[in-house]
């Protein structure tokens, strides 16, 4: 049976905590290229972020709004919120380095612990494909699944993966448009954000790490639409 109208409200995501430290983020960069050449160009920057050029606050700013606006499925969701958004900042112009929540309604971070977040990063991602103290930022989506669970029965696995999916693609184009590599991995130890995040008691789960920063100059690649 389809779920009522505002079956949806219990699980929503928690509002950003108001009495945090407020850092402002300028307007977001134009997001000005054209969506076919945005999807055309958009890839994972598989061992190629470069710290030394760092992420401009506008691009932080477009990146950040777009991941939160993919967030809104519409449908089901209605105008339910259920994803919310952190960011380990690295190696961003004006910023410091930290872990912060995004306050989508005023596109501004609330600062949740100070320190440069590379080493906790690395330590906790379990691949080699990427270098997360080189990332000028990192992107953590989270949900309350549970409370999803609860509120809309087994259809919550797939609203809970449409969200994070919608979430991940948006953030990719996004990124292709304002000129920064981007990736997107799972393979992160899930409980060590938990803790890092401070969210033992907000049932929230972090189901990406996505990645962005520029990359290293002229990289080798793969021309695939010659071969």
């Amino acid at each position: 049976a389809r779920p009522a109208p505002g079956a949806l409200a219990p699980a929503a995501a928690h509002p950003v905590d108001p009495a945090a430290e407020e850092v402002e983020l300028p307007p977001a960069r134009p997001l000005e290229t054209d969506v076919r050449t945005a999807l055309r160009d958009r890839r994972s920057s598989f061992g190629r972020f470069d710290a030394q050029q760092p992420v401009t606050r506008p691009q932080l700013a477009a990146c950040l709004a777009a991941a939160a606006a993919g967030s809104r499925l519409g449908g089901d969701t209605g105008d339910v919120r259920l994803a919310k958004l952190y960011v380990f900042v690295s190696h961003v112009e004006g910023v410091e380095p930290g872990s912060y929540a995004y306050d989508p309604e005023r596109c501004v971070l609330r600062r949740v612990k100070e320190g440069r977040p590379g080493e906790f990063l690395q330590r906790n991602y379990f691949l080699a494909n990427y270098n997360l103290e080189q990332a000028g930022a990192v992107l953590v989506p989270t949900v309350r699944t549970t409370a999803v669970l609860d509120a809309v029965g087994d259809r919550g696995y797939r609203l809970v993966n449409a969200t994070i999916g919608a979430v991940a693609q948006s953030l990719y184009t996004a990124a292709s448009a304002v000129d920064l590599g981007c990736g997107v991995a799972l393979g992160f130890d899930n409980i060590s954000y938990i803790e890092e995040l401070g969210l033992d008691g907000t049932g929230e789960a972090p189901l990406l790490i996505m990645m962005i920063g520029n990359e290293r100059p002229a990289p080798a690649d793969f021309r695939y639409e010659i071969a």
